[in-house]
């Protein structure tokens, strides 16, 4: 049984969620769209990493009045790591800006940094859609009055309620430019609770999906273990980060500390990556965009970065996988996976 029902705000399909397993099902709509006027957009990653957490947020913004729908919808920003991921994003992105120019919704609440980036670039080119507020859902929740507990976060990272806990903030490369997440996060929560790095904000070191994800895994690792060497040196506990992306390869790629998506200690529920899918294996596109796959009468599943079992590889970050699969160890071919997240700019590591 589905743990969430919605029709989509942009799509206007019916999705239902299953948390066991994170599967999904699609029913076509008719066509027709919901009445909304600003919609929670969470993302890919967020959704196929955390899909209990995606329920519960918007939960919290549709009760707080932030809200009034949802989208699961790819912002379209993988799709520049396809073939011909130039003309393919293009396409999409104009089907993006037709489906939220006919849905008359004003403002997108969106929980990943890569969705905002995207958005808000895509959004500016088309008339029709340049007026439309893109919000980040850490200021939102700020704003709404919510904080970090200290001794939440010290009982969920150390075990111990009444311990002492300090966070390494991390932020993501495609905030570099806006900074609003930099913001969101550390406005989250109390001073004492965390210290920056030596390389924060504009300075940020990637997290290393983007070299993996070319198939530099040297390059990749060096990364992450920079950040982690940067959050011993502050005496931090964990690193905590606004990005669910992120927090997958800083805990998959380093080891010297662990690493939390501030979501899971606003909601005192952490994400299990041994049990995550190595695979981001929900990816919501329109009808006709790379990705879908027919699988009845009246239901759709979509493939992303993971390919079906006996499928050629369906992004570049896979074709990285299979070229080097019998060199790769696993935690390696898990941190591929999802390297096709990360945007354009390189690891900074002076």
């Amino acid at each position: 049984m589905e743990d969430f029902v919605f029709i989509d705000a942009l799509s206007g399909d019916a999705i239902g969620l299953t948390y066991a397993g994170g599967d999904a099902t699609m029913q076509r709509g008719d066509g027709t769209l919901p009445a909304c006027t600003s919609v929670f957009f969470p993302g890919c990653s967020f959704l196929n990493y955390a899909m209990p957490l995606v329920s519960a947020v918007y939960d919290t913004l549709v009760d707080a009045g932030q809200v009034d729908g949802i989208s699961v919808l790819c912002c379209g920003k993988i799709l520049s790591y396809e073939p011909n991921g130039e003309s393919v994003r293009a396409a999409f992105e104009e089907e993006l800006c037709d489906a939220v120019a006919a849905s008359g919704i004003q403002r997108f609440v969106c929980a990943c940094p890569n969705c905002v980036k995207a958005l808000r670039e895509a959004f500016a080119s088309d008339a029709r859609t340049a007026h439309v507020e893109i919000a980040v859902l850490p200021h939102v929740l700020a704003d709404l009055g919510y904080r970090l507990e200290k001794d939440t976060c010290a009982l969920l990272v150390k075990g111990d309620a009444d311990a002492p806990v300090l966070f390494c903030t991390h932020d993501s490369c495609p905030d570099r430019e806006y900074g609003d997440f930099a913001r969101g996060l550390r406005a989250l929560m109390p001073d004492e609770l965390w210290k920056d790095p030596m390389h924060c904000r504009r300075r940020s070191i990637c997290c290393g999906s983007l070299p993996r994800a070319a198939g530099k895994f040297e390059q990749a690792d060096r990364c992450a273990d920079r950040n982690g060497q940067e959050a011993l040196e502050i005496g931090a506990d964990a690193i905590i980060t606004a990005c669910v992306s992120c927090d997958f390869q800083l805990n998959i790629a380093q080891r010297h500390l662990p690493c939390v998506h501030y979501l899971e200690m606003l909601y005192a529920w952490r994400i299990d990556w041994r049990a995550a899918a190595g695979w981001m294996k929900l990816r919501f596109l329109f009808n006709g965009t790379l990705g879908a796959l027919e699988k009845g009468a009246g239901e759709r599943a979509f493939a992303g970065v993971g390919a079906p079992v006996g499928a050629p590889p369906a992004t570049i970050a896979d074709t990285v996988v299979g070229e080097h699969e019998p060199e790769l160890s696993e935690a390696d071919r898990l941190s591929a996976s999802d390297a096709a997240l990360s945007n354009r700019n390189t690891c900074e590591m002076d």
